[in-house]
């Protein structure tokens, strides 16, 4: 009886043993697992966080120069791993200017992918420049015939014409200078005036003068106020500057700005009422056209048609210094005035700078 009881002992001992020698197998296991667990989650994590660092750090390199975005590529070392960034073009038509990066960051078994879109949304930035100011040395020049008759009336300073000069009727020409390419004749000449005739004839259109045009084309669509179709030109355009592809035909005919057209301006513009913006130019035509001004026109500003001819009749008023490339003619009771002065202000230096913002994020 006593050895079956020290046997039994002795299975009850092993048993337990054997028990705790389980457990404590199922709990190194179990810790074992956790410690693994934990260090996966650890270099997850750290990956992760590699691979921000990377798209943050191509960002940064992209958002002040966005063409460095395509073909962008970078592997670098960062903490216990390493990142690799690349670019994605978004555009389909080939241009640069929404792109994807994306960043692969690794660490140990870790491995994390994280990308942003980003769009380029360039900044203008507008200088102050007192001096953007373009002098005109006439206040009236034309590059045809020069004919005022009627009741017309001119209260200008200096005048220039390559064609001929010639003032009837009962024109008034309160000018102190007026000098031209080929003849003059005034039937009612004023002693103080000077007539100064057969001189060089005058370019038109000089470089300078088109530079100058092309600054407000170029303000107008840095702005966004460029548009095929003259109906959809506003009152007031932003930046004070509307520019047209196409021709004049649908436009309200009124407002305040700079208006420019590129195409047709060849029809006849009653009551139309301009006003410049920022001693701008009131309106620039740069096509060969026979513009007409009649019945009640009021334009504030210059008016710049170097290439166009003009004539204006009824009880229209000009305002500010006028260029015409072709004849002027001058019927009515219609009257020109210099204005404030010979010459007209420019938009202010503008400087475009990229402005590469975030989108989404993935």
């Amino acid at each position: 009886m006593k050895k079956r009881q020290d046997g039994s002992a002795v299975l009850v001992v092993l048993g337990v043993i054997s028990i705790v020698m389980i457990v404590c197998a199922m709990l190194g296991y179990s810790a074992t697992q956790q410690m693994r667990a934990t260090q996966i989650t650890r270099e997850m994590l750290k990956a992760r966080l590699i691979a921000e660092s990377g798209l943050n750090k191509a960002y940064n390199a992209v958002k002040d120069n966005f063409s460095r975005v395509r073909d962008y590529t970078e592997s670098a070392t960062f903490g216990d791993g390493v990142y690799t960034v690349r670019a994605v073009d978004l555009q389909d038509d080939g241009s640069v200017q929404r792109a994807r990066l994306v960043s692969e960051g690794v660490c140990g078994i870790g491995r994390a992918v994280v990308s942003a879109d980003i769009e380029n949304r360039p900044k203008v930035i507008e200088g102050v420049d007192d001096d953007n100011y373009f002098s005109l040395t006439y206040d009236l020049i034309s590059g045809g015939d020069l004919t005022l008759t009627g009741n017309f009336g001119a209260h200008v300073t200096t005048v220039f014409s390559n064609g001929a000069i010639d003032l009837k009727g009962s024109s008034d020409v309160e000018a102190m200078i007026i000098a031209g390419a080929k003849s003059i004749s005034w039937h009612k000449m004023p002693a103080n005036v000077t007539l100064v005739p057969n001189q060089p004839a005058q370019e038109i259109f000089p470089a300078a003068l088109a530079a100058a045009v092309q600054s407000l084309i170029d303000h107008a669509v840095q702005n966004g106020a460029v548009y095929d179709d003259a109906s959809d030109i506003p009152v007031s355009p932003p930046g004070g500057v509307a520019y047209c592809t196409g021709s004049g035909a649908g436009w309200r005919g009124g407002g305040t700005g700079c208006f420019i057209f590129e195409g047709d301006f060849s029809a006849t513009y009653s009551h139309l009422t301009l006003t410049a913006a920022n001693d701008y130019p009131a309106l620039i035509v740069l096509s060969p056209s026979d513009v007409k001004f009649s019945a009640w026109t009021e334009i504030h500003g210059a008016v710049l048609l170097p290439n166009s001819s003009l004539q204006v009749t009824g009880h229209a008023e000009l305002y500010g210094p006028l260029i015409v490339g072709q004849t002027i003619k001058g019927t009515g009771t219609a009257d020109l005035y210099a204005g404030d002065g010979q010459g007209f202000s420019l938009p202010p230096d503008q400087e475009v700078t990229d402005n590469v913002v975030i989108t989404a994020w993935h």
